[in-house]
């Protein structure tokens, strides 16, 4: 493939997976939206301060530390003192935010697994294997010469 090719393969592939997490998401009632894409991105991300956790979800900090207030009410996530920085915490989930998160992916799956029911076994191994190649692309560097 030459780089525009893979560039577009790039675009197609980050708007099909964000059209199938809407989709999976549509019938989960376990959380709302947001604090599930936080619980996840702690479990992704492990401890992370409030300013880490609103860059990563491209959102004011402001608007993190409302949801992190939320969740920390819920008793979803708490707040830990950073030992690299007496004045920073550090947000991490607890145990009941690991069970939500968990109860969350849960319903998304089995959301998706009602229409992967309906694959044929062939189609449902090529999803399989892309799966594979998904979690290997998230262990991946960027190359100088990859297309931006």
């Amino acid at each position: 493939m030459i780089a525009t090719d893979l560039s577009t393969l790039g675009v197609d592939a980050v708007v099909a997976a964000a059209r199938f997490t809407r989709l999976a998401s549509r019938d989960v009632s376990a959380l709302p939206h947001a604090a599930m894409r936080l619980l996840g991105r702690l479990d992704e991300l492990g401890p992370t301060r409030i300013s880490e956790l609103a860059k990563a979800d491209r959102c004011s900090q402001p608007t993190m530390s409302t949801l992190v207030q939320r969740q920390e009410d819920s008793g979803l996530v708490r707040r830990d003192a950073d030992p690299a920085d007496s004045r920073a915490s550090l947000i991490s989930l607890t145990d009941a935010g690991r069970a939500e998160l968990d109860r969350a992916r849960r319903e998304a799956g089995d959301a998706v697994a009602r229409r992967l029911v309906q694959l044929p076994a062939e189609d449902v191994r090529t999803l399989e294997a892309a799966v594979t190649v998904l979690h290997k692309i998230l262990t991946l560097e960027p190359t100088e010469d990859t297309p931006r």
